[in-house]
């Protein structure tokens, strides 16, 4: 049995034809055939902060060279309290199978990650940040949790004696956003430990997340 035209890849509007990849996980905001080609045959550069990516390439060229506008950038630090790292990259599109049904992913995507660290004042904690843009399907964070505190103790029981705080949490938001005309997958996920050696009167500790960049990153497409 013939499958059907908008399924198959080579011959529906691509130069090869695309991978079909089985996955688990949660779709969301998927782009359409006529999306993904877009983003596919039109993609012209895309940054953010200070990663860019332009391959210099026109329309036509992928006719041969399918590969002539993929490609990626970085720039930054993610180390512990630097300003963070931005990554950008442009992939050929492909094909997800998620429970039965097809959905196409564009392969732009977009990042940034930061970490603060502190060992000052009796306290050893980490704030970290993370910013996806995606296409298509996402998995739920591992181990999410509300911030919660609870008392740092020391000794054997029964009656250890209370040395400090020790407070975590892991967030996850994620959203549907759309630039230049093509559909993205933000994910925004924030993750904190931090014990605070204070006795047993003192305070809990708190987040300091590095600062999330403000806006979307930019997308230029071909235009004709």
């Amino acid at each position: 049995m013939a499958e059907t035209f908008d399924t198959l890849g080579a011959g529906n509007g691509f130069s090869s034809c695309l991978a079909v990849n089985n996955l688990n996980g949660i779709v969301l905001n998927a782009p359409t055939l006529e999306q993904t080609m877009n983003a596919y045959w039109n993609f012209k550069s895309v940054t953010f902060g200070g990663a860019a990516f332009e391959p210099g390439n026109e329309p036509k060229d992928l006719i041969c060279n399918p590969n002539a506008n993929v490609g990626s950038d970085s720039a930054g630090d993610s180390s512990p309290n630097q300003d963070g790292l931005f990554a950008v990259s442009h992939g050929i599109p492909t094909i997800f199978v998620v429970g039965g049904v097809k959905y196409y992913n564009h392969g732009i995507n977009m990042s940034f990650n930061a970490q603060n660290t502190s060992t000052d004042g009796g306290a050893n904690q980490s704030s970290s940040v993370s910013v996806v843009y995606g296409s298509t399907i996402y998995q739920k964070g591992d181990d999410l949790s509300a911030y919660n505190c609870v008392n740092e103790t020391f000794g054997p029981p029964p009656n250890p004696e209370i040395i400090g705080k020790n407070a975590s949490e892991k967030t996850q938001v994620v959203s549907s956003v759309t630039i230049s005309g093509i559909p993205f997958i933000k994910i925004v996920e924030k993750t904190f430990s931090g014990i605070l050696f204070n006795g047993s009167s003192g305070p809990c500790p708190l987040a300091d997340y590095p600062s999330i960049p403000s806006g979307d990153p930019t997308l230029e497409l071909h235009t004709y």
